[in-house]
């Protein structure tokens, strides 16, 4: 089984485009999102829907879906983020909304657990290094785990010994997954902080214990007249051109 993995599209129509066509070509028919599908970029419905349309999809709620839904108080966001999670809340109708809103915060699939933050603070915590991988071992036993919420690609998992290790993954970038607990986060599609600002997603081979990063290229800049023409704020367009 291989399965699409991706987080954090966070209202970018046209780079999730972009990622499910690249994933189409590639033969992927189920997919696993990490999270905060809405929030910061211009199209939270259409993305919404988008993801509605995958038939096989394992999904998790993110912070800012959360608060776009009233699960999570907005105060902890800064101005330019609120100002999205309101507009993200205008804009989710129907059945996107009841999809958003019935995202579990953390889910288990075949031989595989996905959270949005961490196992242990599944809404907040920013998983970034080798002690917090540590303190979250003990939280989650279907491996891997993928994670989001960083926007960064990065690969946990034990060395010999078991001493933590933490490692960036680069475009093409391929990962032998070992039999221990691992931890993946493939990065984001609609916002990436990488300083690539190509789209960025993974495909897991269950089969082979194999994960592969890449990044896909798509049009930035229709995403930001977009966002211009809605007078959403300039920083959230802005670094969408050099993926911080």
């Amino acid at each position: 089984m291989r399965y699409g993995v991706f987080s954090d599209v966070h209202g970018n129509y046209e780079a999730l485009k972009a990622v499910l066509d690249f994933y189409r070509k590639n033969g992927i028919e189920d997919f696993i999102c990490c999270g905060d599908i809405v929030g910061y970029g211009p199209q939270p419905l259409e993305c919404s829907e988008a993801l509605l349309g995958l038939g096989r999809l394992t999904a998790v709620l993110g912070n800012h879906d959360a608060a776009a839904v009233g699960k999570m108080e907005q105060k902890w966001f800064n101005p330019a983020a609120s100002w999205a999670i309101d507009f993200a809340r205008e804009k989710l109708t129907g059945r996107a909304l009841d999809f958003i809103s019935r995202l579990p915060d953390r889910a288990e699939g075949d031989g595989f657990t996905v959270v949005h933050g961490s196992p242990r603070k599944p809404l907040t915590e920013y998983l970034l290094n080798e002690a917090q991988f540590s303190a979250n071992m003990a939280g989650f036993t279907a491996s891997p785990c993928f994670i989001g919420h960083s926007h960064m690609p990065l690969y946990f998992r034990e060395k010999d010994g078991g001493t933590p290790a933490a490692d960036f993954m680069r475009p093409m970038d391929r990962v032998k997954l070992p039999a221990g607990p691992v931890m993946l986060n493939p990065g984001s599609v609609g916002q990436p902080r990488d300083g690539d600002p190509r789209a960025s997603c993974g495909i897991y081979d269950a089969d082979r214990r194999l994960f592969d990063h890449f990044k896909v290229f798509y049009d930035v800049g229709a995403t930001q007249k977009k966002m211009a023409e809605l007078k959403m704020p300039y920083m959230l367009a802005e670094r969408l051109s050099f993926g911080f």
